[in-house]
């Protein structure tokens, strides 16, 4: 398992986060790389919702399976999310966020 993403969701307006946890994002690929270097190995990926953040937006993981084992990956993804029970509260309604600078 690996993050869907490295930070809760932001803004819209943003392009990308120009920090996370005091790292500086310079582009796009900084801040999303990890979540697509796992992808670079061959193996199959699937992203799945996995709970809310404390502020209630909605955050994910990535399950990797071997390679050639896509079917047994899809399999594990369909219990993780069965057992999670996030899907009943899907999709979230989209807020608007206050744009903060610090």
């Amino acid at each position: 398992m690996v993050p869907s993403a490295p930070l809760d969701p932001f803004p819209a307006e943003w392009t990308y986060p120009e920090r996370i946890d005091g790292v500086e994002s310079r582009t796009y690929i900084d801040w999303i790389a990890i979540t697509f270097c796992v992808s670079l190995t061959g193996c199959p990926v699937v992203a799945l919702p996995c709970g809310f953040s404390g502020a209630g937006l909605p955050v994910g993981l990535q399950l990797v399976g071997a390679p050639g084992q896509e079917a047994r990956l899809l399999a594990h993804a369909q219990m993780f999310e069965s057992s999670v029970g996030v899907a009943s509260r899907l999709p979230v309604a989209p807020r608007r966020f206050e744009v903060t600078t610090s």
